[in-house]
């Protein structure tokens, strides 16, 4: 089966070279330069990859659309995508392409959680995968490790997916999808180093929270009432909360305090559009995937 292996790259001279090398033995290699400022294209080229660049940095997204498009424009029937930053081991290829040449699969990703990996991420770290894989299963219904980028896909799912986002959120994009379009998804164990060169181009706190407001944006469209019935629900107690801070002086004698009364009024009212919204985007939602 002709197969790709899609790296994208973003300032990566320092590891992309030996990625692709050992990367190459297993198909193709594309390398998508997403706007990098040192000599990631260069580096690439010369270690065998094909190369198309970016003018501007884009994002992980839009890089791996990037890819997936050439992919499905020169007929490959397997994509397989990992980091360009040696996280990943370029070995196992293999091991994420066998689910799909035996066709038990359509999109495999790799886990760091199957074989004990996790054990070297940094506890913050650990801690912000636990709360994006979680979200990411409120959104689509699947356990998985969500923000792994070793992946294998064949057609029939580059085909089905219809990706939208272009930053990192593309990683949890991707399951929502086939969850939506009956793509089978399975997971395979991988092994994953951190001990890497320039592991942090972006704070880890705000790449985070960036990824979280969009599977939040994800759980809002696929599961609106979950998510303003939640919103709602927090309206609610704070307005019962203010409302008690507002009353408690009155039984004791004294006054009731106006401002937590005016403040409890206003969440009841916030609680009630939310909770309105949340209805009434829930079955628009249903009459548009009708």
């Amino acid at each position: 089966m002709r197969t790709l292996i899609l790296i994208p790259a973003y300032n990566e001279e320092l590891t992309v070279g030996s990625v692709v090398a050992l990367a190459k033995k297993y198909g193709d290699v594309l390398v998508v330069d997403d706007g990098s400022a040192d000599r990631t294209s260069e580096i690439a080229q010369r270690a065998g990859a094909v190369v198309i660049r970016h003018s501007a940095n884009r994002g992980k997204g839009a890089a791996l659309k990037t890819g997936f498009e050439y992919a499905l424009s020169r007929g490959y029937e397997i994509v397989v995508t990992l980091d360009a930053d040696g996280q990943h081991n370029p070995d196992e290829i293999p091991l994420l392409m066998e689910p799909i040449i035996r066709g038990k699969a359509d999109l495999v990703i790799g886990s760091r959680y199957l074989n004990g990996s996790k054990k070297g991420i940094p506890v913050y770290r650990r801690l912000g995968l636990w709360v994006l894989n979680k979200s990411t299963k409120v959104a689509s219904n699947v356990d998985v490790d969500s923000q792994s980028g070793f992946r294998a896909l064949n057609r029939r799912a580059l085909e089905r997916l219809d990706l939208n986002s272009d930053g990192y959120s593309i990683e949890t994009d991707m399951i929502v999808k086939a969850s939506e379009r009956e793509i089978k998804l399975v997971e395979v164990p991988i092994s994953v180093r951190y001990d890497v060169p320039n592991r942090h181009k972006k704070n880890p706190l705000t790449h985070g929270l960036g990824v979280l407001a969009s599977i939040i944006g994800l759980i809002g469209y696929k599961r609106p009432l979950l998510l303003f019935g939640v919103l709602s629900l927090i309206s609610f107690i704070t307005a019962g909360i203010l409302g008690y801070m507002a009353l408690k002086p009155y039984y004791q004698g004294g006054n009731v305090y106006l401002t937590q009364a005016i403040g409890a009024g206003i969440f009841v009212i916030i609680g009630i559009q939310l909770f309105i919204a949340g209805l009434t985007l829930n079955v628009l939602a249903r009459m548009v995937r009708e």
